[in-house]
């Protein structure tokens, strides 16, 4: 373990001996992309613009390998880097604290989030896009002293195998799923969930479970009230091709959804520390980070449809789309 450390160490001294001010404002920029930032992003730009149904599974894998990553590296306690600052500091990186080292979750999330994209795509120059972002990442956070180059081939190997399992078993567990209904659905996230906060070796690891618990349930309720589709379009654009979207519309939606997004997790920011001496304070931390995930896959589309930036479908004509049965309706 020390000759691995030490080796990494070095390579990162290495690396820091070409650092320049132009590439590090370039790297600072480059390692906000492996962030939770970029998924906030594109999870709602997905949902509410392309196609909900990807961006419900864009949601899934990447907020369940977040909780897999902050478990990791809460439970293995491997070493991280340690400069004795917050910010780089380069060529006098020698130091290393036990914690939170191994892996790297800029590398993981990365290499989840834009390869399931470019899978999605399958667009030759779009994956060759994904694979740079990938390495940009990565050597980012080696450049900037954060991590060892070990925790970034760990971070890849492991996203790699929860993409792996992800792709052969979500075709299964959904076509289960849809002999249930809505019902189904609900109880399967609220389980994901519940799963994701029994083993809790700190408060970190509520958030993407409340962030999945609240996308899980706002897509159920667009289902069964709303019916949102992204590619449904307002009369005005009817006598346009249904292949051909209308970007005035996709950027009118995107603007005011992703800014009351940034509000909600603004506003969770400034509330939450009043209750950290709460004893149930992870119980209402996970609650708190189901309303971002709520808004993204239902409030931000009932907007849209009151707006006339969205049309919504009649609820049986949805439940289609979804593949859901309509016995909620037949009850009615």
């Amino acid at each position: 373990m020390e000759v691995m450390l030490q080796w990494g160490l070095d390579f990162i001294i290495f690396v820091q001996s070409f650092a320049s001010q132009p590439l590090t404002a370039f790297m600072l920029i480059i390692t906000i992309l492996g962030s939770p930032v970029a998924y906030l992003v594109l999870i709602p730009l997905v949902y509410w613009c392309i196609d909900e149904k990807k961006g419900l599974h864009l949601g899934i894998v990447v907020l369940v390998s977040s909780w897999i990553n902050i478990t990791l590296r809460h439970s293995l306690s491997l070493p991280r880097l340690f400069s004795g600052t917050q910010e780089p500091s380069f060529g006098v990186i020698n130091e290393y604290v036990i914690g939170g080292g191994f892996p790297s979750g800029h590398a993981q999330t990365s290499l989840v989030l834009f390869v399931f994209l470019a899978l999605w795509i399958r667009k030759k120059w779009f994956l060759g896009i994904a694979a740079a972002l990938c390495l940009l990442i990565a050597f980012s956070r080696i450049y900037l002293g954060v991590y060892f180059p070990t925790d970034i081939l760990g971070g890849w190997v492991i996203g790699g195998l929860i993409l792996f399992a992800y792709f052969k078993l979500a075709p299964l567990a959904e076509k289960h799923l849809e002999r249930g209904g809505i019902r189904a659905y609900m109880i399967a996230c609220a389980a994901v969930s519940f799963i994701m906060i029994v083993n809790r070796p700190g408060e970190e690891p509520v958030i993407p479970a409340g962030l999945l618990l609240g996308i899980g349930a706002g897509y159920c309720l667009n289902k069964h009230y709303l019916g949102f589709e992204s590619s449904v379009f307002f009369a005005n654009f009817a006598e346009k091709s249904a292949e051909k979207k209308n970007y005035f519309i996709l950027v009118a939606r995107f603007l005011p959804g992703i800014i009351i997004l940034l509000l909600i997790l603004l506003a969770l920011e400034q509330l939450l520390p009043r209750f950290q001496h709460f004893e149930n304070y992870p119980l209402i931390l996970f609650l708190a980070f189901g309303i971002p995930g709520v808004w993204i896959t239902a409030g931000a589309p009932w907007l849209f449809t009151q707006l006339k930036l969205a049309k919504a479908l009649p609820l049986q004509a949805s439940l289609a789309k979804a593949h859901l049965p309509a016995e909620t309706e037949e009850k009615k």
